[in-house]
């Protein structure tokens, strides 16, 4: 027979001479096809009654057993909590460099070089030229006036040797001022090898900005890059300079790195990921799902036993790519609830909650 409930009412009954018997009377209206069924508190004592979930033996606060039946319908998984080194780490993001104007600088660069050896060439014959000259003036062999023109051809070819010299500092600090140290000379360097992984795609130069009132570690060497701000899938990049000029959007310090990831293009963003400290942190890793937040409290619930769970809290937590890390209230070894967690803690709160029937007025 299928029962359908109607309502639950609850009237105490009262004895002659005013006694009250504390007896509840539960009357179920039900429909079927032979007419209307009623169920007594006979029936109502033999419904099965919930145990698998209840506050534990020791009476503490944030403690519950689930038999594992209860444990296999409600979904409930646990993992074992692993030993984690964190690092913190600030994200930020910049571009890859295109190259030309660089290569301009360096095609400048060599042309003012070229243009310098030239000027000296014509130096150094202006030279033996005015010695040979001056020779033949003492003898007589020459008049004075050819030593003149000697002369001022000697004196024009140190102008241009002088002017040429100046045009290579021009490059060189317009390399430097925009650019810094370290990649000017990367880039104005006559060995070629230098530049080949750049030219042949092989190395990539980023340009990384970090926001307003941030700074890496003093010790900075490496860093993690990723075409699509994951964390996971992050290549690294080696630092090469501070950038002598900042990005005008974000206000903040700019730096230069070089990486070899495969996977990145000209004028791509680019997410870096940058260390704030130097050494990493001892901890767990546990995913977001395993975290509640109640009152303004963060709890977790770990697995004691097989049919026992604690609640903890959870304070000074860092969130990550990867989830929480997490240095103090958990450690390596602890069953730990990642998904169910939401489910205990309602069925915690509800053992906490008075029965109504336990009423001896």
């Amino acid at each position: 027979m299928k029962f359908s409930f109607i309502s639950l009412v609850s009237y105490p009954i009262t004895l002659l001479g005013g006694l009250k018997w504390p007896t509840l009377i539960t009357v179920a209206l039900a429909l079927s096809d032979n007419g209307i069924a009623f169920a007594t508190n006979q029936d109502k004592e033999a419904a099965p009654v919930r145990t698998e979930t209840d506050v534990d033996d020791y009476g503490k606060e944030g403690t519950l057993n689930i038999d594992s039946a209860s444990q296999t319908r409600s979904g409930l998984q646990t993992i074992k909590l692993e030993p984690h080194r964190y690092r913190p780490e600030l994200t930020a993001y910049g571009n890859v460099v295109a190259l030309q104007p660089l290569l301009d600088l360096r095609n400048r660069y060599l042309a003012a070089l070229s243009g310098h050896e030239s000027a000296k060439s014509r130096l150094t014959l202006a030279q033996q030229s005015i010695d040979r000259t001056r020779l033949l003036h003492r003898g007589g062999a020459v008049s004075g006036r050819s030593l003149q023109e000697q002369q001022s051809q000697w004196q024009s070819e140190q102008a241009l040797t002088q002017g040429s010299r100046l045009q290579i500092e021009t490059v060189r600090n317009e390399a430097i001022l925009n650019w810094g140290q370290a990649i000017a000379e990367l880039f104005l360097d006559a060995n070629t090898d230098t530049l080949l992984p750049y030219l042949s795609g092989q190395k990539n130069l980023l340009h990384i900005s970090l926001p307003p009132n941030n700074k890496p570690v003093d010790t900075l060497d490496e860093i993690r890059v990723s075409r699509y701000g994951d964390r996971n899938r992050a290549e690294p990049a080696r630092f090469i300079s501070p950038a002598p000029q900042t990005d005008p959007l974000t206000q903040g310090e700019s730096y230069f790195f070089e990486t070899e990831h495969g996977g990145i293009r000209t004028g791509m963003r680019i997410a870096a990921f940058i260390p704030l400290q130097e050494n990493a942190e001892n901890g767990v890793l546990i995913p977001a799902s395993s975290v509640i937040r109640h009152l303004g409290q963060a709890f977790v619930y770990v697995k004691t036993s097989p049919e026992h769970f604690q609640r903890l809290t959870i304070t000074g937590f860092i969130d990550t790519h990867a989830g929480y890390f997490v240095t103090d209230g958990l450690h390596a070894g602890q069953e730990l609830v990642v998904s169910g967690a939401q489910m205990l803690l309602s069925e915690e709160f509800k053992s906490q909650i008075p029965d109504e029937d336990d009423d001896d007025d």
